[in-house]
């Protein structure tokens, strides 16, 4: 895939982000303007261009009793409708470049490689963001099986002193990386095991782009990584 604008732009994100949905969501549809994603739990709307759509008309057009979020990458207007909540956060790309591994005592990193694995991954990035649309976690509902035979899709799992501490996966669109759902335990916080996975994570693709939406918290770690902000994405959710 080559993509016709700058990599360290807002548009890099949206890309990966509407072929990521678009493989993870048991139902996906694309307009003009955006991708909507119905999962069993939410349903999620990427905008794919600047100002695309009324926030209120979107987040009526998925059922009252979904939770919902609409993105926009570009960060655009103001707080959405009184029902919802609005988030403000960098979005975030690292031009292609080398990355070392971290070694150190007690670490171990593992890409997912089997049922059970991703089970803990899935674990793991729920309880630990937390990812309240899932709890009580259903194993599979966010992260199905069928991820693991999925091409472009990496679980990465890190583990301290033999139990599990991070996770988070990745997506390779052909052209560009995501990191989602990156997060760490609170009992591993501090520890430089977010650190660990993703180096890991950024070593096995240097020579692509990488993209992220970083928490402010998660923020000094992905700029000691090399990422850049580009934009403030903001994200209404209802529910």
């Amino acid at each position: 895939m080559i993509y016709d604008w700058p990599v360290m732009e807002p548009a890099t994100y949206v890309a990966n982000a509407v072929a990521m949905w678009s493989h993870l969501a048991p139902v996906a549809t694309r307009t003009p303007h955006h991708l909507r994603a119905d999962l069993s739990t939410s349903t999620r709307f990427v905008l794919t261009e600047p100002g695309a759509g009324a926030v209120d008309e979107l987040l009526a057009a998925a059922p009252a009793t979904s939770k919902v979020t609409v993105e926009d990458s570009w960060g655009g207007g103001a707080d959405g409708p009184a029902h919802t909540t609005t988030l403000r956060m960098p979005l975030m790309v690292r031009p292609p470049g080398p990355t070392a591994t971290l070694e150190r005592p007690g670490t171990r990193v593992v890409r997912v490689g089997d049922p059970d694995e991703l089970a803990t991954a899935e674990r793991v990035m729920v309880d630990g963001f937390p990812l309240r649309a899932f709890q009580p976690l259903t194993t599979g509902a966010a992260l199905p099986r069928r991820l693991l035979d999925t091409p472009g899709f990496d679980v990465w799992l890190g583990y301290r002193d033999d139990r599990p501490a991070v996770a988070g996966y990745t997506f390779d669109d052909g052209h560009a990386v995501g990191v989602y759902w990156l997060a760490t335990l609170p009992d591993h916080r501090s520890t430089g095991m977010g650190r660990a996975v993703l180096a890991t994570a950024l070593a096995g693709r240097p020579g692509r782009p990488w993209t992220l939406v970083a928490t402010d918290a998660g923020r000094p770690l992905y700029e000691s990584l090399g990422f850049e902000t580009v934009s403030t994405a903001v994200w209404h959710t209802r529910g």
